[in-house]
């Protein structure tokens, strides 16, 4: 049914929920993992915790590169499931899991040099130590996530998001259970990275093996074949997609080290507010998603009105739930920061509560341009959206910020504006190139 076409704004809302709604809790599943990552770290103490969390740090900005690398397969497959091409969708897939292992390898020979380059850039020797010894566990965990993302994307483009919800539920289950287990047994930082390792092994052959076995996509089944002509464009659209992750994210990461040279309370109020600005991501990201395949397959049907109507109608849902979510945060933002810090003071709880703040006003540039990377991709537009990124975060929003804060010596909320200067440079940008792009859409 999420395949449809839909006839009315209001039956495109339920086919972009219907196709958004596992998605999402897929999302929020796979950033439940890092939260018991991190939870179990604090039972070995600060400094466990410290190198998990820089650790993990690392391996996140990894991955989202792979997930971005990965999201090339997204239009072609859409476009083929449109046109009513289940081979050629297969074909496709198959085509990706070869990029996989092999961008994931290349992916994990960078990410072994991470230590290299944090003791470069001055973290304390001993802090390093930790997190090599984290990372060389947990780096191999990384081709079997990328794999994952792949299946990911295929089953959401031909309408199985649901499949992916269940893998990544029971995966966060068993995760939880071999990390805290793993630290009760005294095997420390190791046994939480085996514990990562093991649950991105068997939910990566999970969906790969359900891909291969599962009788509603026995029509997309082809033989395996080795890397081919197929593979040029996906590498096309998802290398773009690699690069704006990685400059986004890496925007987020370089803020929050330079939250860390205000001082420890600062960086707390800082973490917290990204978190929970981090979890209501997750829906509009979901959006952005659903919304790449509905486009795609749009697109594939040649029905120039339907790639319109699913991306305004995408647009118009992130903003309702950007508004809501945005009042919510608000409205609750002091029992938050409580949730997080406990024991914290009246000054740390009331600088949490002033990021929050503005962490629900850029909901809406935020939650916007998350959907606007995911309709843009559907139409397989990834090289121009990615100046975006470099004039909004690079350009403008973060050097604003920069000087502010370090230059001007102005509150360290000014590093939180210039974010949302960022994002909503961003966000504009990408409404209006849909605008432009679905109105001179030329299907051939």
């Amino acid at each position: 049914m999420a395949l449809a076409p839909a006839a009315t704004a209001r039956a495109e809302v339920g086919a972009l929920a219907r196709l958004a709604g596992p998605l999402m809790v897929a999302q929020l599943a796979q950033m439940a993992m890092g939260v018991v990552g991190t939870v179990a770290a604090g039972r070995l103490g600060v400094d466990a915790l410290a190198a998990q969390a820089l650790g993990s740090t690392t391996l996140v900005l990894v991955i989202v590169t792979g997930y971005g690398l990965m999201a090339g397969l997204d239009p072609h497959v859409a476009r083929a499931v449109g046109e009513d091409d289940p081979k050629k969708a297969g074909a496709l897939y198959r085509q990706a899991i070869w990029i996989a292992v092999l961008g994931g390898a290349l992916l994990t020979g960078a990410l072994l040099t991470a230590p290299a380059l944090l003791r470069a850039m001055g973290q304390e020797p001993r802090l390093v130590t930790d997190t090599a010894e984290y990372l060389d566990i947990a780096a191999l965990g990384l081709v079997p996530a990328i794999t994952y993302i792949t299946s990911r994307s295929f089953c959401s483009a031909v309408g199985k998001a649901r499949p992916v919800m269940v893998v990544a539920i029971l995966g966060n289950i068993v995760n939880a259970w071999l990390a805290f287990a793993a630290v009760d047994r005294g095997y420390g930082l190791a046994g939480i990275a085996w514990a990562s390792v093991v649950c991105r092994v068997a939910m990566g052959a999970a969906l790969v093996v359900w891909v291969d076995v599962a009788p509603g996509l026995q029509r997309y089944r082809t033989a395996w074949v080795r890397p081919g002509a197929l593979s040029l464009p996906i590498l096309r659209s998802g290398t773009p997609l690699a690069l704006q992750y990685l400059m986004e994210v890496t925007g987020f990461v370089v803020t929050t080290l330079w939250m860390g040279l205000l001082g420890a309370s600062t960086l707390a109020a800082h973490e917290v507010a990204l978190s929970i600005a981090a979890i209501a991501f997750q829906v509009p990201f979901a959006i952005g998603t659903a919304a790449s395949m509905r486009v795609g397959h749009a697109i594939g049907r040649r029905d120039p009105a339907a790639v319109q109507r699913s991306g305004w109608t995408a647009f118009g849902l992130g903003l309702l739930y950007a508004l809501g979510s945005g009042a919510v945060m608000v409205a609750l933002r002091e029992w938050m920061a409580l949730q997080y810090l406990p024991s914290a003071t009246a000054e740390v709880i009331a600088l949490t509560c002033h990021f929050l703040t503005i962490a629900a006003g850029f909901q809406i540039a935020d939650g916007i341009q998350a959907i606007g990377f995911g309709v843009l991709r559907g139409m397989d537009d990834t090289r121009v959206p990615v100046l975006f990124n470099i004039l909004g975060f690079w350009l403008l929003g973060m050097p604003l910020g920069y000087i502010a804060v370090f230059r001007l010596h102005q509150h360290a909320d000014r590093l939180w504006w210039g974010l949302f200067l960022s994002l909503a440079v961003v966000a504009t940008s990408l409404i209006l190139r849909f605008r432009h792009k679905s109105r001179t859409l030329q299907i051939v």
